[in-house]
């Protein structure tokens, strides 16, 4: 029995070291867990700040994106604008022209209103007191051409007030 004994006193001894070497072991765990533990909550709080910092990256390229939006779109009301204002020169120019065609058509209708007059007045005398020699013929037919003149240019004049009225109405 004393072999037994020593035998088990020896495999005592065993599982002692065993034993020690285990808690060595355990102990070495703990501490690896707890580094391993304090390194997962500094990596997600790492990840923390760096997720934060990702949002804000991407509004202030959301805002970069929409100030180059912006500057796109006033970049092409300016054009449009220039264009509107060429335009609008463009228009005043050839309403400058058209007005000043109309105010050489209305002195053009006036001379020939008076022409008419004159003629109408020294034409009809000799129409009403006809000489038995004169030739009423060409002046019949003159009188006839200047009053077809002049109604066509009275037409045309009545189209220009008419386009002239509009011009006005739509500057007001």
């Amino acid at each position: 029995m004393a072999m037994s004994q020593a035998l088990s006193e020896e495999e005592f001894h065993r599982m002692q070291a065993q034993l020690l070497e285990l808690r060595t072991q355990n102990y070495q765990l703990s501490d690896d867990l707890r580094k391993n533990s304090a390194e997962l909550n500094a990596v997600r709080q790492k990840h923390g700040v760096l997720e934060r910092d990702f949002i804000k990256a991407q509004k202030a390229l959301n805002k970069s994106k929409k100030a180059q939006e912006v500057d796109a779109l006033l970049s092409e009301n300016e054009m449009l604008q220039g264009k509107l204002h060429s335009q609008e020169e463009d228009f005043r120019l050839q309403n400058s022209t058209l007005m000043t065609e109309l105010s050489k058509l209305c002195t053009q209708i006036e001379q020939l209103e008076q022409e008419n007059q004159r003629l109408k007045e020294s034409g009809g005398a000799s129409v009403l007191n006809p000489a038995p020699n004169s030739t009423s013929g060409p002046l019949d037919g003159e009188l006839l051409r200047l009053q077809a003149e002049n109604s066509t240019l009275q037409k045309k004049l009545k189209g220009f007030q008419a386009v002239c009225s509009r011009v006005e109405e739509h500057r007001s």
